[in-house]
């Protein structure tokens, strides 16, 4: 049986300070990722630091390191939404994996949540099913924001779901592919719950995985102060959206 190629999409902005540890922790578990060969992109978003020449540095080392760039940094939303199209139109991505730079997702958690996808269209990092965890020391505003966003998207959308606003996330293009004939309703960290929210309504079959979520060490967090009032813009816009339809 021929192997699944999943691409392990990394949005970086700034990430000298990390990208290259994060690239190496992967290559350490790409031989335990069975059945599927494992690419990573990184889609760059202008940095101003050396994150492209590190990166360049090392696909010299790694044949399966890739990197797209964009000329001005748009947002997290639209780095994704661009990298999926790429993933899918230049490297055959049969599963799209959305990972943070910063090493907030551990990359051991791969490993599992690809093999549960062999079963699944989607697998979601999820912090908030039994197993999870948040960091303990995690700022007050970023427990509201994450802990908020989820709160208002399962009493408006639906409760099938902990973790709406997870980055952490495995994807079918089979389904993938469907959900983004059109960008998404924000370019930036609002994006998550759109695409959730798609995939839902095309009826994907979404496992959450428990993941420990852990807060950088290294760089600064790229999270805009605002990032609770766009995610509630978004979920009232879906809301209104399959009202309308």
């Amino acid at each position: 049986m021929k192997s699944e190629i999943a691409v392990v999409i990394i949005p970086t902005y700034n990430e000298s300070a990390v990208i290259q540890e994060t690239i190496h922790a992967i290559s350490a578990l790409r031989s335990q990722v069975h059945n599927k060969i494992l690419k990573v992109l990184i889609f760059d978003s202008a940095s101003k630091d050396d994150t492209v020449a590190l990166v360049q540095q090392l696909q010299v080392q790694y044949d399966w390191l890739y990197l797209q760039q964009e000329p001005y940094k748009t947002g997290l939303g639209s780095a994704y939404y661009q990298a999926m199209h790429f993933a899918q139109s230049q490297l055959d991505a049969d599963i799209v994996v959305e990972f943070d730079a910063d090493l907030s997702h551990q990359p051991k958690y791969l490993v599992p949540m690809l093999a549960y996808i062999d079963k699944n269209d989607v697998v979601m990092g999820s912090r908030y099913v039994v197993g999870g965890k948040l960091p303990s020391d995690w700022a007050l505003y970023r427990k509201v924001i994450s802990q908020l966003g989820n709160w208002v998207a399962r009493l408006v959308l639906t409760r099938k779901y902990k973790d709406f606003t997870s980055g952490f996330r495995a994807t079918r293009t089979t389904h993938l592919k469907s959900v983004i004939q059109k960008p998404f309703l924000s370019p930036n960290y609002g994006y998550k719950l759109d695409l959730l929210w798609r995939l839902h309504q095309m009826q994907a079959t979404i496992h959450e995985f428990p993941i420990e979520f852990v807060d950088r060490d290294k760089g600064q967090s790229k999270l805009p102060r605002n990032s609770i009032i766009e995610s509630l813009k978004v979920i009232l816009n879906l809301r209104r959206q399959s009202w309308m339809a």
